[in-house]
């Protein structure tokens, strides 16, 4: 039994001692990096190049995007990374340890900031993160929050706009020539990883530019995030109801003129469409730059024609209560005839009736003793048939008014609409 447990005993202790090793060379090399280090000092051996601190950004969610404030709120993360030849070790000599971690406090690091920042500037230095130190001299810093920034907005082709906000970073206390971020190609595009939907965008693409603003004195980058909007909401709550109502609206002129129901018709249909206009306007920003939302102009055109309608609705009544012993002026008589055409000859099919209904005469003709039925001749027919004067009456003026409406309104609609489609898919 005691041959057993010596064996066992003895590896426990050896198994001790490499631990405790260990953990004396780890806390050896952490207090002779940090021995004479002066973190208020920027790493480089010749101070004639600037430091390069390269940058990425991992894209975790879109949080909301306030158009009407040019609010853009987002989630990601900055890996940042630099060299600094003071925090170089040899891993071999200090028990094969690679990395180790620095609080952040400790260690110099670049003072990068976010320039439009929604309430202020804002550092991207959060508390609790601690820093990836390589034997090599590579630093990695690894930060992450809610970014608030300011993001104008174009809703010229709203709701299939696009919108591109950038974050951007500048080196707050830092020459170019003293801390620069690595050059970032415009065409670079970066990972999205564990990245959230968003209900009402898209997040489409990702990339980042490198600038140098000769007004501040110091390097520029921006991680610029293209937007698009997920437009089935608008299209199904305003867009469709809208058109739907303006084609109700048509209707109007079929309403029969005794209902007393044309007026209130239009009036409410009127109603709605501004309605439609004041949700759309809480939605947008109070902006004419640089351009006013496509759809606004829609809106206002649908509502025009509303009112136009509403007009033409009033005259066409005043035809149809007109007093009959009134003459018709000749600019009426003319349109009635020009809309007895355009509707498919509706005045002709009123003549047949007429002429139908006047009935073969029986003379007796002596000679032949026979009796054959003779229809009038056509100078006849011309007596007997009445005067387009005679039959035009001012329920005909209103009526033919109304096939006027129908058509020219359809034809407004079906225009307004073209001319916005087209608009929106151009973009």
């Amino acid at each position: 039994m005691m041959d057993i447990c010596i064996p066992t005993l003895f590896v426990m202790l050896l198994s001790t001692l490499a631990t405790g090793n260990n953990t004396s060379v780890g806390t050896q090399l952490y207090r002779s990096l940090l021995l004479n280090y002066e973190k208020n000092v920027r790493p480089g051996l010749d101070y004639s190049y600037p430091t390069m601190v390269k940058c990425q950004f991992k894209f975790v969610g879109l949080n909301r995007f306030q158009e009407i404030d040019s609010k853009l709120s987002i989630q990601g993360v900055f890996i940042i990374e630099w060299f600094d030849e003071r925090l170089m070790w040899d891993p071999y000599a200090n028990g094969n340890i690679s990395s180790t971690l620095v609080p952040q406090e400790l260690l110099w690091k670049p003072d990068i900031a976010i320039a439009n920042a929604y309430f202020g500037v804002q550092f991207l230095i959060k508390d609790g993160v601690s820093i990836r130190v390589k034997y090599n001299g590579a630093l990695m810093w690894v930060t992450g929050d809610t970014f608030v920034i300011y993001c104008d907005a174009d809703v010229t082709y709203y709701p299939v706009d696009s919108q591109t906000c950038s974050i951007n970073m500048i080196t707050w206390n830092s020459y170019p020539f003293e801390v620069t971020f690595d050059k970032v190609g415009a065409d670079t595009t970066f990972e999205r990883n564990f990245s959230a939907g968003n209900p009402s965008w898209d997040v489409k693409d990702i990339t980042m530019t490198t600038t140098i603003n000769p007004g501040i004195a110091t390097t520029v980058l921006s991680v610029n995030i293209k937007l698009k909007r997920l437009p089935e909401y608008i299209v199904v709550n305003i867009i469709l109801p809208v058109c739907f109502l303006c084609i109700i609206n048509i209707f109007v002129f079929v309403l029969p003129a005794e209902s007393g129901e044309r007026i209130g018709f239009s009036i409410t249909l009127l109603l709605s469409v501004a309605v439609f206009m004041t949700i759309l306007s809480d939605s947008l920003p109070q902006s004419s730059r640089p351009q006013i939302a496509t759809l606004c102009y829609f809106l206002f055109s649908q509502l025009m024609v509303s009112i136009l309608m509403m007009i033409f609705t009033i005259y066409g009544l005043r035809f149809y209560w007109m007093m009959p012993d009134k003459s018709i002026p000749v600019y009426l008589k003319l349109f009635s005839r020009i809309m007895d055409r355009v509707c498919l000859g509706s005045q002709c099919c009123k003549l047949s009736k007429q002429v139908t209904s006047i009935k073969p005469t029986t003379e007796h003709i002596p000679d032949s003793g026979k009796q054959e039925s003779n229809f009038r001749t056509v100078p006849e027919l011309e007596e007997i048939l009445p005067e387009p004067d005679e039959y035009l009456t001012w329920q005909k003026i209103a009526n033919d008014f109304d096939n006027f409406c129908i058509i020219f309104f359809m034809t407004l609609i079906v225009v307004t609409n073209a001319v916005f489609c087209e608009r929106l898919s151009s973009q």
